[in-house]
């Protein structure tokens, strides 16, 4: 799957739509993109923190937008995300009106501000090892300019085995179904 990114200042409207296409829990925040990387390519933008659905949605449904600031200014506490857990409310039972999706959420004051990130050209047992030393379930992949490139989950991970045999480092792909037979 492609790796969907939001800025540090993003629409209600296209954080509700996110939400509502993509079952992704993870999100690396960015700043605007550049023109293009020193590869010519579009790039993304330079990795800011990481995001995750839970907190977007607690942030929609107490309405912690930039233009409602005087609203909830000194309401926002870890206390807000805590009551919600583990059952935060699915983005189907979250309703803004068609005003407010057009404020903006600045992601800041919520995400992480220093995720674990790997270089593109990381190994995957590298990555491996990151995973199970600290517990992760989202890395965010960089390049030489600290612009988003990709994301591992646990779940990408899980799909790979590392085999040594002979002294040769072999990766096989393992083949996953949600059916039992």
């Amino acid at each position: 799957y492609p790796v969907v990114m939001l800025h540090t200042r993003q629409k209600v409207g296209e954080v509700m739509e996110i939400l509502k296409s993509t079952t992704h829990n993870g999100f690396p925040v960015i700043d605007s993109p550049t023109e293009t990387s020193i590869t010519g390519n579009q790039a993304s933008g330079k990795i800011r923190g990481l995001i995750l659905r839970s907190e977007l949605i607690i942030m929609l449904k107490h309405r912690i937008f930039s233009e409602l600031y005087h609203e909830w200014e000194g309401k926002l506490n870890i206390g807000l995300f805590r009551f919600a857990y583990p059952r935060y409310p699915h983005i189907s039972q979250i309703e803004v009106s068609p005003a407010e999706r057009a404020y903006t959420l600045d992601l800041r004051a919520v995400m992480n501000p220093t995720p674990p990130t790997v270089l593109h050209s990381t190994p995957l047992p590298q990555m491996f090892q990151l995973f199970r030393a600290i517990g992760l379930r989202h890395l965010i992949v960089t390049n030489d300019d600290s612009e988003v490139v990709g994301m591992v989950t646990r779940k990408d991970l899980a799909r790979y085995r590392v085999v040594h045999e002979g002294g040769r480092l072999e990766r096989t792909t393992l083949h996953i179904t949600e059916q039992v037979e």
